[in-house]
């Protein structure tokens, strides 16, 4: 080999490792936006009265800019706790910083939604549970993951790839979630 042939297998090896350090990057952002999550929901636990009702949430594209940060922290914790441990497992394709994709937050949104009102089987019957899998999570989880979805790009071997329109950077939700 040549010192040229030599540059670019070590240019190659390189890339790769950038690429797993940066979705290393992005997992550890996803677990500081949970731990957040979990705190700001202990502290909203604390703070209400048990007897108040729970009113209806909106859906998260409705909603004013600080309570769409809310929304999207408790959005990102029941997704990373219970979603995608339940449902896709460590082998499950899955975008490791689903947020950055509005599809993606928009559906999940009505997904968890969805599953707030059918996973009561006293409200919705013996049979909610099983409408919530069929007529939301399978088709939610079928179009986020198909090779014309959200998450089209970041399926593939290099992983996730923050995504540039007309300048813009979309970058990951910061601690003022």
């Amino acid at each position: 080999m040549t010192y040229t042939d030599d540059r670019v297998a070590a240019d190659a090896g390189l890339t790769d490792r950038v690429a797993l350090l940066q979705n290393a990057i992005h997992k550890l952002g996803a677990d500081v936006i949970r731990l957040q999550t979990q705190l700001s929901e202990l502290a909203a636990t604390n703070a209400q009265r048990p007897e108040e009702p729970r009113s209806a949430t909106p859906f998260i594209f409705n909603m004013s800019r600080d309570a769409y940060r809310g929304e999207l922290a408790s959005l990102v914790g029941w997704v990373d706790d219970f979603l995608v441990p339940v449902y896709l497992g460590s082998t499950g394709a899955w975008c490791p910083v689903w947020w950055e994709h509005h599809e993606a937050v928009g559906r999940l949104h009505a997904l968890r939604l969805a599953y707030i009102e059918l996973s009561d089987t006293s409200t919705a019957g013996p049979s909610g549970p099983g409408l919530w899998h069929r007529d939301h999570l399978d088709p939610t989880l079928d179009r986020l993951r198909s090779p014309d979805g959200p998450f089209a790009a970041c399926l593939s071997a290099a992983g996730h790839v923050e995504r540039r329109q007309a300048g813009h950077v979309e970058r990951r939700p910061t601690g003022s979630i």
